[in-house]
């Protein structure tokens, strides 16, 4: 069985650093993604150390993913973001449908669904 983990995309030092409090406080490690992992599965990442490849990342915006986050642990992770007044726009929970999804892939998806929210 997975342990819960926060995966995180372009996040600067100082919001980092706000996420690990918020995570320390639910036992859950922090992830930031390297560029060399944007290509890697989701449900991959983690498993092996990152390739050569990209020196930056495909895209600039700040992303999360709760992996392995049972329902009650996302519920607090949320709150705790709420707590500390942080909005990530680009945040999913892993699932066995978006596991097979690579980090621009997810970001592509989560881009979208943010541009439906902002239509009126």
């Amino acid at each position: 069985m997975h342990q819960p983990v926060l995966y995180t995309w372009n996040l600067t030092k100082e919001r980092l650093r706000v996420f690990r409090e918020i995570c320390i406080s639910l036992s859950v490690p922090v992830r930031p993604v390297a560029p060399q992992e944007a290509d890697v599965p989701l449900g991959k990442l983690g498993e092996t150390a990152p390739a050569p490849g990209l020196m930056a990342m495909p895209f600039q915006e700040e992303m999360l993913l709760m992996a392995y986050f049972p329902d009650k642990l996302i519920d607090r992770f949320l709150a705790g973001m709420q707590a500390k007044g942080i909005n990530v726009p680009r945040k999913a929970v892993l699932t066995p449908v978006n596991a097979a999804w690579n980090s621009r892939k997810l970001f592509d998806e989560l881009s979208r669904e943010v541009s439906r929210q902002r239509v009126p």
